[in-house]
């Protein structure tokens, strides 16, 4: 069903891809039949616009044959107008700029026929108005009302059948009543041929343009039916609408909607369309053979009327049916990836939550792991010298005291991150020789050299740097302790190079390195900058080397 028609800003329908275009020639509009555009030499482009516009009028003219089949004349009324179908889907289909090569056509084409059926020059105007009059409305309005609104798919439904079968066929009606009227002798009223009419032509849109339309788009939900079934479907369709007018006189129309269901249950509007034309075809042509009374009730003085509502409510029927699939099947797969975003985000919760306990339980290792290990060595220094040196006693008690307290506003900032309301106070680089007169004091042996120009870093470098240090030299006191480290910090233009090695290799024991979790927290800290550190055994005892990138600060 045609629920697809162009924005304004294309004035084409659908949204492939621009064709292509020679150079210096201007820009063709996107469109549905892309041999109608742009994209060849100015003669061929030419050639085959005069080819098309010629197939179109002969298409027509096959089609207008049609009423002279069912009527004597068409002053009684158009009955089913395959052209009308024709007309509005070409128009939907391609630039403006094109419209008054196709209406002209159809105008010829038009005229052709009447007269060629005993028609006066002036009927044959007169229809020829009508019936470029009703698709140029009809496309016009479709087209303007889907350039200013951002309708979902139900809603365009409405606009073709408002526009295209109501709105167009009626001023197409008006005026090929008034025609008839005045320039044929009629016996019927004005607004019996104007009803015909404007049914004729609006189920001639419905059956015609349905599948033209469909087929110029295919929609990302819409269900997939193989071709066997389309043919099995086309087949039963037609079957149950010719078969009593072959073999017995009992009507079997009424089993039409069944097959239509079916058709928009397992593939959509499309499919739809496309069994609408069969059995719009088979109808009419049991009605040509005079077997009308087979289709729709015996005796009945209106079949041709009757059988028009009844396929035209059918189809309707059906093509709201298919939109509902389609719809259904979108809001499936709208809640099947909502649901499978919901997931995602609940396993990326978790990842994060994992990520936000092993940082704090990293935080916490480096900050009480250091501090503990410092205020042991100063407790035993303090221990040992008690009896003889009471005021180096003191002043390691002063000192584990003021290490404690500064283990205990590093472990708040640490946790204060969990909320988010922590400030800048971690500490970084400009600390480093507190830590060295710390770890000094408790007997360690520490060469500090600082070589490069120190620059201002982000927060998260500022403190790994930091960490970084402090673990490698509590990891040296807690594993050997006397042993001489010589701590390095080189500032590089890209990098920031940081070394701890201890001089102590009879205290070190044999064998690969056993991460811990103070080297694992290391890496990690290093690894989350996009830096390297290495840990290992060297000729001179231990080291700890780590390479950063430098992420200069905002601040």
């Amino acid at each position: 069903m045609p629920l697809w028609v162009p924005r304004r800003a294309r004035r084409v329908v659908g949204a492939t891809a621009a064709p292509e275009r020679t150079m210096g020639q201007p820009q063709q509009p996107e469109c549905r039949l892309p041999f109608l555009t742009g994209g060849h030499g100015r003669g061929v482009h030419k050639l085959i616009l005069a080819a098309t516009a010629v197939g179109l009028a002969v298409l027509y003219a096959l089609g207008a044959l049609l009423p002279f089949s069912y009527l004597a004349a068409p002053a009684a009324g158009a009955a089913f107008f395959p052209p009308a179908g024709l007309t509005l889907s070409i128009l939907v289909l391609t630039p403006r700029s094109r419209w008054p090569l196709w209406l002209a056509a159809v105008a010829v084409a038009e005229c052709f026929v009447d007269l060629t059926h005993g028609q006066s020059m002036a009927a044959a105007l007169g229809y020829a108005l009508a019936n470029t009059a009703e698709p140029l409305v009809g496309a016009s309005l479709m087209c303007w009302y889907r350039s200013h609104h951002k309708i979902s798919l139900r809603p365009q439904l409405l606009n073709f059948v408002l526009c295209g079968l109501v709105i167009g066929p009626a001023i197409g009606a008006v005026i090929g009543a008034t025609t008839s009227t005045f320039f044929n002798e009629v016996t019927d009223s004005w607004l019996s041929i104007a009803g015909r009419w404007w049914l004729g032509d609006a189920l001639g849109v419905l059956v015609v343009a349905t599948p033209i339309l469909e087929w110029a788009r295919r929609r990302r939900f819409e269900p997939k039916v193989s071709r066997t079934e389309l043919t099995i479907l086309i087949v039963v369709a037609a079957a149950v609408t010719l078969i009593p007018g072959l073999l017995w006189h009992h009507p079997m129309v009424y089993l039409v909607p069944l097959v239509l269901t079916w058709a928009a249950l397992r593939g959509g509007p499309r499919t739809v369309g496309l069994v609408g034309v069969a059995v719009a075809f088979a109808a009419d042509w049991v009605v040509i053979t005079g077997r009308g009374d087979a289709v729709m009730l015996p005796e009945a003085s209106q079949n041709l009327v009757l059988i028009q509502v009844f396929l035209a409510i059918s189809l309707l029927g059906a093509l709201m049916l298919g939109v509902e699939v389609v719809e259904r099947q979108r809001s499936e797969h709208l809640a099947r990836r909502a649901e499978a975003e919901r997931a995602e985000a609940e396993l990326r919760s978790v990842e994060q939550a994992g990520q936000e306990r092993r940082r704090i339980g990293r935080e916490t290792h480096d900050i009480v792991g250091n501090a503990l290990n410092v205020m042991l060595l100063h407790a035993g220094a303090a221990r040992r010298v008690l009896d003889e040196n009471p005021e180096d006693a003191r002043r390691l008690l002063e000192s584990m005291e003021t290490i404690g307290r500064a283990a205990f506003v590093d472990l708040d900032v640490a946790l204060r991150l969990t909320d988010g309301n922590a400030s800048s106070t971690e500490p970084g680089l400009n600390d480093v020789h507190y830590l060295i007169d710390v770890m000094r004091r408790v007997g360690v042996d520490v060469e500090l050299t600082m070589r490069g120009e120190p620059r201002n870093v982000s927060a998260d470098m500022d403190g790994a740097c930091y960490r970084i240090i402090q673990e490698a030299l509590t990891n040296v006191a807690k594993h050997a302790p006397g042993a001489p480290v010589r701590v390095s910090v080189r500032f590089e233009p890209t990098t920031v190079e940081i070394s701890v090695i201890n001089g102590c290799t009879a205290v070190v024991a044999p064998g690969p390195v056993r991460p811990g979790r103070g080297l694992a927290g290391m890496r990690e800290r290093v690894s989350r900058l996009g830096g390297d550190l290495d840990a290992g055994q060297v000729e001179s005892g231990f080291a700890v080397r780590a390479c950063i990138p430098v992420i200069q600060s905002t601040l």
